[in-house]
């Protein structure tokens, strides 16, 4: 019996098809998932102080033949991030900044040590190449929803990819790490993660069904939900540095998430941006760790993300580090009065009874329609 040319078309869809976390692609999107180990024997080259090995699989890749380098060359960025750092190409000559110890605009790498290059170089190669490539096809699959719904779900499954690499491993890694810091772990997953992928299935369906503007609430909470972990990732390192015994590499990976999330938060506001910028740079001597949380907070409505989003760090018993609490929430001594408590966020009542899980209200936070709609205007 010989099949028809439509069944070997639908059978041959369905073997390229993979899953992809909790999303099903429709498309072979293998070449991106595989970036994910590829990811990680650049991370375990720095480890071993081999820059040269690192460079070389950054920029020509390993298993994929998609490489780092290329997603930053080859993209097109939102525009607040090409014009904050007056590049199209920014996470590209970051990194190869990164590498050489030289400097790229503000940021100046000639005094950091290896230990900081590792983690500047690979979580750049995530949290701004991959990061933004992945923004780069939602964006794209939205160009073409109302033409082409089968490169729209393309451009779409490669946003599933980029997200979550081969088994969680590029931008998805983030928000399982500082969900643990944070208390935002919900039934084993980060409650962002958790909302993204519900997010990218209810994008693929609306694409499939020529519902451009479910496509869109879809792509605006992704852009959204995305910022969470960085600014959890910032926030860690600033308090570490200032409360805590951090060091070159805590410096490091604080800084780097700084660069991925302050174009998106100068967009907002230049001041708190800079902020940011100054308490967390390859050559910051000292951090405010009160000033950080501050200049974050005060922009969490404009990034469409809230409180609970982000809550804060926690003690291993789950009980929140002193000033290091949510916004809205009471400092555990009002002696010690947070900078951010000039402006308490009384458009968050879920914070008002805290509890060791308190990120599992998260669930539908980011399903309001106005929500939705804020965040999807980054996109444009």
């Amino acid at each position: 019996m010989k099949f028809s040319a439509i069944a070997l078309s639908l059978l041959s869809a369905s073997a390229s098809a993979a899953t992809i976390g909790s999303y099903e692609s429709v498309n072979d999107v293998s070449a991106m998932t595989s970036m994910g180990p590829d990811l990680d024997a650049i991370g375990d080259a720095l480890g071993a102080g081999d820059m040269d090995t690192a460079k070389t699989i950054y920029e020509n890749g390993k298993g994929s033949k998609i490489s780092f380098q290329s997603l930053s060359l080859d993209g097109t960025p939102l525009q607040p991030y090409s014009d904050y750092y007056g590049s199209a190409t920014y996470g590209d000559a970051y990194i190869q900044a990164a590498f050489a110890g030289g400097e790229f605009g503000s940021f100046d790498f000639s005094g950091m040590g290896n230990e900081g290059k590792e983690q500047i170089i690979k979580k750049a190669a995530a949290y701004m190449n991959a990061y933004m490539a992945a923004i780069e096809n939602a964006v794209a699959a939205l160009g073409s929803c109302s033409t082409d719904a089968d490169a729209a779900v393309l451009s779409w499954d490669k946003t599933a990819a980029l997200f979550y690499g081969s088994s969680g491993d590029i931008v998805y890694t983030m928000g399982e790490k500082r969900c643990e810091n944070f208390g935002t772990c919900v039934d084993g997953e980060a409650a962002v993660n958790t909302e993204i992928f519900s997010n990218l299935n209810a994008g693929q369906a609306a694409l499939q069904g020529g519902d451009c503007d479910g496509a869109n609430e879809a792509a605006g909470n992704i852009v959204a939900l995305m910022s969470v972990p960085l600014i959890q990732g910032v926030l860690r390192a600033a308090y570490k540095l200032d409360k805590e015994d951090g060091g070159e590499k805590e410096l490091g990976y604080g800084t780097v998430f700084a660069a991925s999330v302050l174009p998106a938060i100068a967009d907002c506001d230049a001041d708190a941006a800079a902020t940011i910028e100054a308490n967390l740079s390859p050559t910051t001597s000292s951090t405010d760790f009160a000033a950080v949380k501050a200049a974050f907070e005060g922009q969490y409505g404009c990034l469409n993300i809230s409180c609970e989003h982000v809550n804060g760090l926690v003690n291993d018993d789950g009980s929140f580090l002193m000033g290091a609490e949510p916004c809205g929430v009471a400092a555990a001594e009002p002696a010690a009065a947070e900078p951010a408590m000039e402006e308490p966020a009384a458009a968050e009542p879920a914070m008002e009874e805290p509890a060791d899980d308190s990120g599992a209200s998260m669930a539908g936070v980011v399903g309001s329609a106005a929500l939705a709609s804020a965040a999807a205007a980054m996109l444009f």
